[in-house]
């Protein structure tokens, strides 16, 4: 058993070795940082290049580079390709996320990560063996058994065809378990697959393109199955897509085309979309949001309550992406409720505790995601409204607003010298008029979430207060363009200017590249960029912009070093 220790230490060096002069960073002392996207933090974003201005027609993308993968990107593949199932979190603590967090960006791997995907692996592997090894070597435990298993399955964690020098490395790893019993060999070689830089990072490094523009390179067909993968399923291909890479048809436009289309029709595929635009949408920051629950507050926001708050606007959110429009981001009227929901919400019953769709008839639920009661409470304090970071949350993730600048020093001082019976009305204009310069920003957001004023804490509507005197929703928009810029008595109001032009559209455009990209585009001025947004504002299909993203020209290079 010690030299089977002495065996694994020495094979899993040799395999990260072989990686770290390609990534630069593994063994670093950095550590995996999450990074926001959109909406999901409160700093605006540049707005995307106009659609009538010149677009570099060279350009890629993306850079060439390596990806690190996520715990849940890890989690899946280690599902698919062995079929079992690991603790969710394998690098990161237990949280909840509310950031996206697969940015291309987060590479290195510091000594606790590099800890932890050991822990995970003897997990994993352990647990592949125990449940799956007749599976893994129908054949018997023949060498070439075991070849062929470590052709088959490794070469689908790694997402390319191994090496001979892999495959004989992976050999003599399973020979020295194999002393102790065939289980203890094979799980070693999934051991040491799971730590090996090829299955921790994806490479998007291509061959290159002779004498093309910025040393750009064309994705190997295997790259190419791997990215588009993992941006729609986000984990290692599928046996179809894997065998339209390994005969290279992938490389065609017309069978790039077809997996695309087939993939989107996979359940699986519109659940990751709708999860990952639950990230723009403000449906993951519900996992953050408490409200006080004593006598005179909010006691019907139960754990449950939460709970199937989040489901409904995940089954919404995954409507639209899939099925949906652009425009019914911010006109539809479908809700997923239940009896529950329907109790609180005021809307009809009768479905039990599943969530069922249901077209309201109530105008106050017609603005799409602004009038979701999960998002409405996603954004909102404990205890009162919320129009800061309710008009935040449209600034940034519905027309990607120009960049905010930092708030003054002092600006939580100057608020605190606020009266603290001030209605929401009254803070949004002392926060406008007073001279530390506050108003500047805040007249930009706060007007935007004054609409909302109608719907409480939990996303409950209420045409008048406490007392019954008239909730005043309105506000006037300034300085976020002419077509925008006015009085509004309401949000149905600032629906209607909302829907003008293309800015939701373009701004939709821009924070779904970043999921399937996994870096902000809002400076980019790739033709391929430009011409999927195009297509977005054509259609209005969210399925025909995932089509034109990942099938033009610029999906399938990667820009190179000067």
């Amino acid at each position: 058993m010690r030299n089977i220790l002495l065996m694994r230490t020495s094979v899993m060096a040799a395999f990260t070795f072989g990686a770290s002069a390609c990534v630069g960073t593994v063994g670093s002392s950095g550590g995996e940082t999450t990074g926001p996207v959109g909406g999901a933090s409160p700093g605006g974003v540049v707005p995307p290049p106009s659609s009538g201005g010149a677009c570099d027609q060279a350009a890629s993308l993306v850079p060439a580079r390596v990806w690190r993968l996520t715990d849940q990107q890890y989690v899946k593949a280690v599902s698919q390709v062995f079929g079992v199932v690991v603790p969710a979190e394998v690098t990161a603590p237990d949280t909840q996320p509310a950031d996206f967090t697969n940015l291309s960006e987060i590479v290195s791997i510091d000594s606790r990560a590099a800890a932890a995907y050991s822990t995970t692996a003897k997990t994993a592997a352990l647990a592949a063996v125990t449940a799956n090894l007749g599976t893994f070597l129908p054949c018997g435990a023949s060498d070439a058994c075991v070849q062929s298993f470590i052709r088959n399955r490794v070469s689908r964690a790694f997402r390319r065809p191994v090496t001979d020098a892999e495959v004989a490395s992976l050999m003599s790893l399973y020979h020295m378990g194999a002393t102790d019993g065939v289980a203890t060999g094979v799980g070693l070689v999934i051991e040491a697959t799971l730590q090996s830089p090829s299955f921790l990072y994806r490479t998007e490094i291509g061959a290159p393109v002779a004498g093309g523009p910025k040393a750009r390179v064309s994705l190997t067909a295997y790259e190419l199955a791997t990215a588009i993968s993992f941006a729609l399923l986000d984990s290692v291909p599928d046996d179809t897509l894997w065998k339209k890479a390994d005969d290279q048809s992938l490389l065609t436009s017309r069978v790039l085309a077809g997996e695309i289309d087939r993939l989107m029709a996979l359940l699986e595929v519109q659940e990751n979309l709708g999860y990952n635009a639950g990230f723009w949408l403000g449906v993951e920051r519900l996992h953050q949001t408490e409200k006080e629950t004593s006598a005179g507050y909010f006691p019907e926001f139960t754990p449950a309550l939460k709970q199937e708050l989040y489901d409904s606007s995940r089954l919404f959110v995954r409507d639209i992406l899939t099925r949906g429009k652009v425009t019914d981001l911010l006109t539809s009227s479908r809700m997923y409720v239940n009896d529950d929901l329907a109790r609180i919400y005021g809307l009809p019953g009768g479905m039990g505790s599943e969530l069922v769709a249901m077209d309201v008839t109530l105008p106050e639920r017609a603005a799409g995601i602004l009038t979701q009661p999960a998002v409405l409470a996603a954004f909102s304090r404990p205890d009162r409204g919320d129009p800061i970071h309710r008009g935040l949350f449209v600034y940034n993730s519905i027309i990607c607003g120009t960049t905010l600048p930092e708030p003054p020093a002092n600006a939580l001082a100057v608020a605190a010298t606020f009266p603290t019976d001030a209605s929401e009305r009254e803070l949004a204009s002392l926060r406008a008029t007073n001279s530390n310069g506050c108003g500047t920003c805040h007249g930009l957001f706060d007007p935007l979430g004054l609409a909302t004023e109608r719907y409480d804490p939990i996303g409950r509507y209420h045409a008048a207060d406490k007392n019954g005197a008239p909730i005043d929703a309105s506000a006037v928009l300034t300085n976020l363009g002419a077509d925008v810029d006015g009085p509004i008595s309401g949000l149905p109001d600032l629906v209607d200017k909302l829907k003008i032009g293309r800015r939701v559209s373009d701004c939709a455009a821009t924070n779904m590249a970043e999921f399937v990209l996994g870096r902000s585009v809002v400076t980019d001025n790739s033709c391929s960029l430009q011409e999927s947004r195009n297509q977005l504002a054509a259609s209005g299909s969210f399925r025909d912009y995932f089509r034109a993203l990942l099938t033009s020209p610029g999906f399938l290079t990667r820009d190179g070093e000067n």
